[in-house]
């Protein structure tokens, strides 16, 4: 048999499995490199958003302590509206006791009227007139003195309270400031947000030149949804989280008479008074005596007098500081040298009272009353800056602050009571950046002479002319309040609020609220119509999730 002499039949299929095979390794890893494009882009998007939620965190946080801090001025407020009421009883006290020992010179005049005309030739006479002369005498000492005292005491208090009326002011400055600091904090995270500053940071710690294809990177506008989602308005009149003027004032004045804590401020007891005991003892020597009596007692809040929760507007109308009781009185005649017929002793109790009123200027009116007087001047000393929260604090004097939105929390879960969302959106044109080896990039045609159709394995158009070359990806970050729980206690039920300060922060589907997919939306108009209108009309057939 004659042996064929042809070679190379092999070779044919051999080239046309390598390239085969070279176009399949090709194809993988070009693939590859698109999902490894997509990956970057997702996660670009995430930390930005992540981003997003964290400074929403922390700023709300930051709100929160300054709350805290503006209703601890308040409670300082109260703590020295309790330290001039407390002093004023003792005035009170000693005007009492100066008045019971007055109202008991009747039975000793008496003896005088009676027993001295006579004196010079009856013995029962004159002792009448040796004793009511005594105690007259002892009467109109101990009377003076309690004046002296009272003289003292005034002019520590006209020497103290013009001080007092610039720490109470001082204290509403300070609040001013701090809202205004809140307000920064605010503003700032809302144009943060807006204008995708930490994607645009994020963006920048990727190294120039490190990587061909990073020139390719870009953020686009995202509208207006992030800041709508933060934006509640004067009054909470818009459906953002946090209100630049709160609704109300209650929530807070309640949290400041929860923070009142020392006793002193909210409940002054026998063992307060102390103090006053032992002034009077020292003024008043044995064996005569001024006791200041056990019921003796008084609070400071932030209501009117005799009402510290008021439950119709305006709220917190005043800090008024109260306190009330009575003092027991005796001049012991007998053991101060004097005899028959005089009573041997004579006293009793007074009620005692005194009040610190410092407002705004009416409804109620500055005051600083007690027992036996009162300031002259209460407008001077005691009227604090009014309607500073126009709302519901008018003429009230609570300050103004950033407060959460309770028509949103009202809403229930299908807002996540109100707990802002934020979105992120990043962009990479594939055509802008550099050509990878594995990247189809060539003209091909059909026709002798015909220019041919360039294939770009980088971008290409959809069948409606829709150009794919921009790479979107967006990711849904959240606020949350969550405070956990402490102890034994826990918190699981307290709702979202600027006065504690717990919130986080995490990623989360775009439809984590029942706005989501339309908020989502709205956030592509600008950047990636396609995907917008994409899904609306997902959204038009039932669509519900988009992660």
């Amino acid at each position: 048999m004659k042996r064929s002499h042809s070679r190379g039949q092999t070779m044919v299929l051999f080239a046309l499995s390598t390239l085969l095979l070279v176009l399949m390794v090709t194809l993988t890893l070009s693939f590859t490199m698109k999902v490894r494009e997509r990956i970057e882009a997702q996660t670009v998007a995430d930390a930005a958003a992540f981003s997003n939620a964290v400074a929403t965190a922390r700023t709300f946080n930051n709100i929160a302590i300054i709350n805290r801090v503006q209703i601890a001025h308040a409670v300082a407020q109260a703590g020295a509206a309790s330290l001039v009421s407390w002093a004023s009883l003792y005035r009170a006290q000693l005007n009492a006791a100066r008045g019971g020992y007055s109202d008991w010179e009747w039975p000793y005049q008496l003896n005088v009227i009676t027993g001295c005309p006579c004196a010079w030739k009856s013995s029962s006479c004159a002792r009448r007139c040796r004793c009511g002369n005594k105690g007259l005498r002892d009467l109109g000492n101990l009377q003076r003195k309690l004046r002296m005292e009272d003289q003292r005491v005034n002019a520590v208090f006209q020497s103290y309270e013009p001080l007092f009326a610039l720490q109470m002011r001082g204290h509403q400055l300070a609040q001013n400031a701090l809202y205004l600091a809140q307000q920064q904090n605010y503003q700032e995270l809302k144009d943060a947000v807006d204008s995708q500053r930490f994607t645009h940071q994020v963006l920048s710690n990727i190294n120039p030149g490190a990587n061909a294809t990073d020139a390719a990177w870009q953020v686009p506008p995202i509208g207006g949804v992030n800041k709508d989602e933060l934006t509640g308005g004067l009054a909470c009149t818009q459906g953002g989280a946090v209100c630049d003027v709160p609704a109300t004032v209650q929530h807070a004045v309640n949290a400041a008479m929860g923070s009142r804590g020392f006793h002193f401020v909210t409940w002054r007891q026998d063992l307060d008074y102390v103090a006053h005991l032992a002034n009077l003892a020292w003024v008043i020597n044995p064996p005569d005596m001024v006791l200041v009596e056990v019921a003796t007692q008084g609070t400071t809040h932030f209501g009117k007098k005799g009402r510290q929760m008021p439950m119709i507007m305006p709220f917190a109308p005043a800090i008024t500081a109260e306190d009330e009781g009575s003092i027991l009185y005796l001049y012991n005649h007998m053991a101060n040298g004097g005899g028959a017929p005089c009573p041997a002793a004579v006293g009793g109790t007074e009620g005692v009272e005194a009040s610190l009123v410092s407002s705004g200027g009416m409804l109620p009116t500055p005051e600083h009353r007690w027992t036996g007087g009162s300031d002259p001047n209460p407008y001077m000393r005691h009227m604090l800056m009014p309607c500073m929260n126009p709302v519901s604090s008018c003429p009230g004097i609570w300050p103004l602050f950033l407060d959460y939105n309770l028509t949103q929390l009202l809403d229930g879960g299908d807002n996540n009571y109100g707990q802002p969302k934020n979105f992120a959106v990043v962009q990479r044109n594939l055509r802008t950046r550099t050509l990878d080896p594995w990247d189809y990039s060539f003209r091909y045609r059909f026709e002798r002479g015909s220019a041919g159709t360039q294939f770009d394995n980088r971008s290409f158009q959809m069948a409606d002319g829709t150009p794919n070359d921009v790479q979107t990806a967006m990711a849904t970050g959240i606020a949350y309040f969550h405070r956990g729980h402490s102890v034994a206690f826990h918190h699981w039920s307290e709702p979202p609020n600027l006065l504690n300060p717990f919130w986080r922060a995490t990623l989360v589907a775009a439809d984590t609220d029942q706005s989501g997919l339309d908020d989502a939306a709205d956030t592509l108009d600008l950047s990636a119509p396609a995907a917008a209108r994409t899904l609306r009309a997902l959204r038009s057939v039932g669509y519900r999730g988009i992660q």
